[in-house]
């Protein structure tokens, strides 16, 4: 029986489970073909499940009288379902039908400009052969890009044994170097800081140890001392009074951000008189003398350059001699 008479049997409803089997079988080998050409982009068995669905398409717009074959028909609705299915799920990001059309266009485009003049289109060329805006063009270029993005769950070539997958290979967004010089820095500042500590006087040392190391209260310091609470809210105020002072401020300013370096020299010498004599504010002062240490250092800098090069230059001319 041939593949029309199967046809008209199916759309009359006559026996059309085994009609329809009898057609695969006769077709089949033709939707292999078609998904054979496709291979790259998918699973044969799966583009050829497809193609047979296509099928159920083709009989229901076939119509025996035109005098066309079935599979000349067929080939059409079969293309067509293949290709979709591609598109559906080659990419991780979907793009729409007329999207992909243009795209495979612009592609078969580049790939004739390549061979004949040995460069890609511009983006005028492109627009002037698709008959297209250079917006469009432009939208063609961003599907490109969104065409090659790839699934961060897919596995590397020759590692898939192994199980090691594309994220596996993305640095991390966190800034390990950073980190740890924080850290760093921080273990820095807490080794000064519980040296000008310890430093202090009497039990002050211990008593700031016990309110910030420990988190006890005054009462609670007070009765470890055996004294009154308002005994260790003085000892405390006058351990960060000895903390203030600049030979420990000094020590502790190194580890502050700049600004706040700024902030804290501009709350000494911000009196009335001080800025009627200068007309500068105290943190307008310390800016400008942080700046002038900076070009004092950079010209010391220079001067170093300088004199390193002239007794390079002396002691090439004495070798020469």
């Amino acid at each position: 029986m041939t593949n029309e008479q199967l046809v008209i049997r199916i759309k009359a409803g006559i026996d059309s489970a085994d009609n329809m089997l009898a057609l695969y079988e006769q077709v089949k080998a033709f939707i292999h073909s078609i998904a054979w050409k496709h291979r790259g982009l998918g699973e044969v068995e799966d583009l050829e499940q497809e193609g047979y669905l296509a099928l159920y398409d083709a009989i229901d717009g076939y119509d025996p009288d035109t005098g066309n074959k079935f599979l000349t028909y067929a080939e059409y609705w079969i293309r067509q379902r293949i290709v979709r299915y591609i598109e559906r799920n080659s990419s991780s990001l979907r793009l729409s039908f007329q999207s992909q059309a243009r795209l495979r266009q612009y592609k078969r485009l580049c790939d004739s400009f390549m061979k004949e003049y040995g460069r890609e289109p511009s983006e005028a060329e492109t627009a002037a052969h698709m008959g297209l805006s250079i917006d469009q063009v432009r939208d063609i270029h961003k599907n490109a890009c969104t065409a090659n993005l790839g699934s961060l769950d897919a596995p590397i070539k020759g590692f898939e044994e192994e199980g090691i997958t594309v994220i596996d290979g993305v640095a991390s967004g966190e800034d390990m170097e950073g980190d740890a010089l924080d850290r760093l820095q921080h273990e820095q500042l807490k080794a000064v800081l519980w040296e000008c500590v310890d430093s202090l006087h009497g039990r002050q040392p211990e008593v700031i140890r016990k309110r910030y190391q420990d988190n006890m209260t005054m009462r609670a310091v007070g009765r470890v001392y055996g004294v009154s609470c308002e005994a260790i809210r003085q000892d405390e105020a006058q351990a960060m009074r000895e903390l203030r002072k600049p030979k420990n401020s000094k020590r502790l300013r190194q580890f502050l951000p700049e600004e706040d370096r700024i902030y804290s020299m501009g709350l000494v010498g911000n009196g009335v008189d001080r800025f009627n004599r200068t007309w500068t504010s105290s943190t307008e002062r310390a800016v400008i003398v942080r700046d002038e240490l900076a070009e004092r250092m950079e010209e010391h800098k220079r001067w170093l350059e300088e004199l390193r090069r002239s007794q390079q230059e002396r002691k090439g001319r004495s070798t020469a001699l």
